[in-house]
């Protein structure tokens, strides 16, 4: 896996830990355009939540960070340097109904006059957003304040709620694009080849569809932090002679008795993360950044990753959307009309709770998995 010490995310925090460095470099006393993403986890119908961040600084100017839930059930963003002020709100009633694992995400770019709120439900697989206008730049020591969390004077908390906190000086885009490392070897009519020498007009191997144009072949850069964290699997259980590092949501396909018998399907695609078993699938633990790639078709196939079946980038219906997508890595494509739309996975999607039940048959022995 490759660390990318240059791609945009530079500090971080983790509860327990304090303030972490992903990237050292010199920021300027004003950020005029930046993103800041955590993560937190819900019960179920809960309705009063404490802040998940708060800073306030006073002075002959004054200054004032906020982000939290508000009575009515949105997240609420308030900004105020001096005389000037800048909010944004996010309806977020149903996440809170719903509860679970949730990441957010805020861009400001000063420069454009741009604010983009975004929560992501990671259980549920939704994604809501809200554009505001006019944000302040952030101050340098504001941010590096959030990170460090309580300190001298008590004027930047952080939330109980926070699991962790990461801000770059980028604007980071949002939605589906990253899968794999770029060294992943796909398989292509020419041979292996890794992930990150494919470009837009190549062609790639599928398992249902023989071989296939590559649409759109993009990287990013994510902490690797909470459900960041990547997950490798192992050689030779899942790939033939390398391991493969992939997002914990990027999905595998998984075949063999057990899944005929339990599911009744020939194959079926799984979450990476409920692959991690402590032998033949890891989750490390290391805070850095790291650089991801991902790999658009036409239609959502399976590509064969070192003899490893490893599904393609899914939109979904993302291009119904084109507000969202063009906040996306793949805003040119919306931008062009070709970004196409995934109606169906290749495969039958298992939820975590059949997972489960298939990691259990796999334990005891009753039928193999092969991946």
């Amino acid at each position: 896996m490759q660390t990318q010490p240059h791609a945009g995310w530079f500090a971080a925090h983790l509860p327990g830990e304090g303030a972490l460095t992903l990237a050292p470099r010199a920021l300027p006393a004003l950020l005029p355009q930046g993103s800041l993403m955590l993560e937190f986890t819900l019960m179920r119908g809960e309705a009063e939540l404490p802040p998940l961040l708060h800073l306030a600084r006073t002075g002959t100017q004054p200054r004032f960070f906020s982000l939290g839930f508000s009575g009515q059930g949105h997240i609420s963003l308030l900004q105020r340097h001096g005389a000037e002020f800048h909010a944004i709100s996010l309806d977020a009633t149903d996440a809170l109904a719903a509860g679970g694992r949730m990441r957010l995400s805020w861009r400001w770019d000063a420069v454009r006059g741009e604010s983009l709120l975004t929560l992501e439900s990671l259980d549920a697989g939704t994604l809501r957003q809200r554009a505001g206008t006019d944000p302040l730049p952030m101050p340098r020591d504001d941010l590096l304040a959030l990170c460090a969390g309580e300190g001298p004077g008590g004027d930047a908390r952080i939330g109980p709620r926070v699991d962790w906190l990461a801000l770059g000086d980028h604007l980071h885009p949002l939605g589906p694009a990253a899968c794999f490392a770029p060294s992943t070897p796909l398989q292509t009519p020419q041979g292996l080849r890794p992930a990150g020498s494919l470009r837009a007009g190549d062609w790639v191997e599928t398992v249902d569809a023989g071989p296939q144009q590559v649409l759109w072949s993009g990287r990013i850069s994510l902490p690797a932090l909470g459900n960041l964290r990547p997950v490798r699997l192992s050689a030779p259980s899942f790939g033939e002679t390398h391991d493969l590092w992939l997002l914990p949501q990027h999905r595998v396909a998984l075949s063999g008795p057990a899944v005929e018998y339990i599911f009744g399907e020939d194959e079926v695609l799984v979450e990476a993360r409920h692959l991690v078993d402590g032998c033949s699938a890891l989750q490390p633990d290391r805070p850095n950044v790291l650089g991801w790639h991902g790999i658009l078709l036409a239609g959502h196939h399976l590509l064969i990753a070192d003899g490893c079946r490893i599904e393609s980038l899914n939109t979904g219906r993302l291009a119904r959307q084109p507000a969202l997508a063009a906040t996306t890595a793949l805003a040119d494509l919306a931008r062009t009309g070709t970004l196409p739309e995934h109606r169906h996975p290749a495969r039958r999607v298992l939820s975590g709770y059949e997972t489960m039940t298939l990691a259990a048959v796999r334990a005891q022995g009753r039928g193999p998995v092969a991946a």
